[in-house]
């Protein structure tokens, strides 16, 4: 027996006329009895007698029935449990990303990944996106910088360069390209290495040339260097998207040839399959990442 004869065959035993059955099943009666007589014959035994307007089930049927109830009974869970995976589905996708991604790189992603005019919706955080993965926040993390740990399965979308911002009336704006060495030797506004990958890899370009790391001001994300160092001066660091986008009246930015680019990173949980539309939206990440990263000038005024 196929599992569409053990439905047609269980839903007789249950209800007993053809009629009720042919309703359930969405077929014509006669369907359901030409079906059950081609069963019967391939079996080689009959299952049920007809009384009246019933059909009594046989002795055999009876022994079949009793074996086929597990396999009822988890067809039944199967079918009690489908809206609430329909509803899982359906979803949104949760990201958490951190907010230069969210300005200036993923409004590409969702456009691409058929977003546009909100056709399909989204919960955005702008957090700390491997603690919004870990508590189950979020579905997708963004961030730039080194791969997040082992527990987290990282793709790299695309790698972003590093520029030094510099209020216009600094006397290190007139050079064209800054080094790490010289911007060590002014008041640096960047980011703790202890908490951000981005100031953990600024701070180990500048260990490697022996070069001591240690901010005047520490902040947490690349739109605050603009503000701190609009209104008190320095030098700051920032991707080249803040820098292109968000540099505000007064700031200037230049080009550290010495100091590596930083890499975009997409990740998820290892090891934990993904709901559909995360899936879907992982595959728009992944399929562009070659061309979503716009031209970025090494340096803006």
């Amino acid at each position: 027996m196929n599992l569409r004869e053990l439905e047609l065959f269980g839903t007789l035993m249950r209800v007993g006329t053809t009629t009720e059955t042919a309703r359930l099943l969405g077929i014509s009666q006669p369907a359901v009895s030409g079906q059950l007589k081609r069963l019967e014959g391939r079996l080689g035994m009959s299952l049920f007698h007809r009384t009246g307007n019933r059909l009594e089930p046989t002795h055999e049927a009876n022994e079949l029935f009793a074996m086929a109830v597990p396999i009822f009974n988890t067809h039944a869970t199967i079918r009690s449990k489908l809206p609430t995976l329909r509803d899982l589905a359906e979803k949104p996708v949760a990201i958490s990303a951190t907010p230069a991604l969210v300005e200036s790189f993923l409004g590409a992603v969702l456009i691409r990944a058929g977003y546009r005019d909100w056709k399909k919706r989204i919960i955005m955080r702008v957090h700390s996106p491997e603690d919004d993965l870990r508590s189950g926040e979020a579905d997708i993390g963004l961030q730039m910088a080194l791969p997040p740990k082992a527990e987290f399965q990282a793709h790299a979308l695309g790698k972003i360069p590093l520029v030094a911002l510099l209020p216009e009336d600094h006397p290190l704006a007139r050079e064209p390209e800054l080094t790490c060495a010289v911007i060590a030797a002014n008041p640096l506004v960047c980011y703790s290495p202890d908490w951000s990958p981005m100031g953990n890899s600024i701070r180990n370009a500048f260990v490697a040339q022996g070069l001591s790391y240690d901010p005047a001001c520490v902040v947490p994300f690349c739109a605050n260097v603009c503000s701190m160092v609009r209104v008190c001066g320095g030098v700051g660091i920032v991707d080249a998207m803040t820098a292109r986008d968000y540099v505000m009246r007064g700031l200037v930015s230049r080009p550290i040839p010495d100091l590596p680019d930083v890499s975009i990173i997409a990740f998820h949980r290892r090891h934990e399959p993904m709901r559909a539309p995360v899936q879907d939206l992982l595959s728009a990440l992944l399929k562009f990442e070659t061309n979503l990263l716009p031209e970025l000038p090494h340096s803006t005024n």
